[in-house]
């Protein structure tokens, strides 16, 4: 394989880790925006996911599928996952909603580990791993480049949700209530919209969007209970290097840190990837403090 032929393969890993990275960033930056909060248990609706695919297509007493069709497993892990993340919302941030900066971050923080370790203990032992038919299908679109079924799905997957919430924030009723509610919650009181409902959206959107990067993820590495935070602490560094709260910037936050993690690591040395992760991240704060896109909220 030449030169050529690994650069051209990385970009297509790094576009497939980078849709992930988008998934997770954007319902972290949902919760920024919307809820004006950090959100650390994200990373842990991602762990969620993976699980809830898995025992979806593999029943709880034997090893017959629950249900056989994947794309419906991801439904109902999506749906399961966003119901927890609701539940989220109305035992760790609205009762200390508003009331200071660090309470929201503790109470999360808390049921994170809650979840890992209930995740644990009812999936005990080692960490779990699914395939499908498409994690087993390659594709040899051109020259050495190889890649998944699965890892396209990734990526398509990611582009159309990425679309459908453009769509739904732009014309929807409830996408104009969310918008409303991040740019002045007072103003949007006073229209007839009712802020408690939109924080609980913005959480479940949160817990969707990760739940569904979960699941796109289980074919493709190990299910463990211990996977939320990299991808938590990956999506706080995608923020930061988008613009805190805002989706445009998530999506190009996560899409360049998934190229540079594939093409360093891929093509130079995978110990150097986050001496330059973070070097990156201190130049563009450095030039530009708000982020490459600047919090313009969602």
């Amino acid at each position: 394989m030449s030169w050529w032929d690994m650069f051209y393969q990385q970009i297509t890993n790094g576009l497939v880790l980078g849709s992930v990275y988008v998934l997770v960033a954007v319902g972290f930056t949902l919760c920024l925006g919307v809820l004006k909060l950090i959100n650390i248990a994200q990373g842990h609706f991602l762990m969620l996911g993976a699980f809830m695919v898995y025992q979806f297509s593999a029943s709880w007493f034997t090893d017959t599928p629950v249900l056989s069709n994947y794309f419906v497993c991801i439904a109902f892990a999506t749906l399961s996952v966003s119901i927890v993340g609701a539940g989220v919302h109305f035992t760790g941030i609205r009762p200390v909603h508003g009331r200071s900066l660090i309470a929201p971050i503790l109470t999360t923080t808390a049921l994170a580990f809650l979840i890992e370790n209930i995740a644990r203990v009812s999936w005990p032992g080692a960490g779990k791993s699914m395939e499908t038919s498409l994690s087993d299908n390659y594709r040899n679109p051109i020259a050495q480049i190889f890649i998944t079924d699965q890892k396209i799905l990734t990526f398509v997957a990611a582009i159309l949700l990425l679309m459908v919430l453009y769509l739904s924030m732009k014309y929807l009723r409830v996408g104009k209530a969310l918008r409303a509610t991040t740019q002045n919650e007072s103003a949007a009181s006073l229209m007839g919209i009712n802020p408690q409902v939109m924080y609980v959206v913005a959480m479940m959107l949160a817990a969707a969007f990760a739940a569904v990067a979960g699941a796109l993820l289980a074919p493709m590495y190990p299910i463990e209970t211990t996977m939320g935070m990299p991808y938590l602490f990956k999506a706080f560094i995608v923020v930061l290097i988008g613009g805190m709260g805002n989706i445009a910037g998530a999506i190009a936050g996560g899409m360049l840190l998934g190229l540079m993690e594939a093409l360093i690591g891929g093509l130079w040395d995978a110990s150097w990837v986050n001496v330059a992760v973070f070097g990156i991240i201190i130049i563009i704060l450095t030039v530009r403090p708000a982020g490459l896109l600047g919090g313009k909220g969602i």
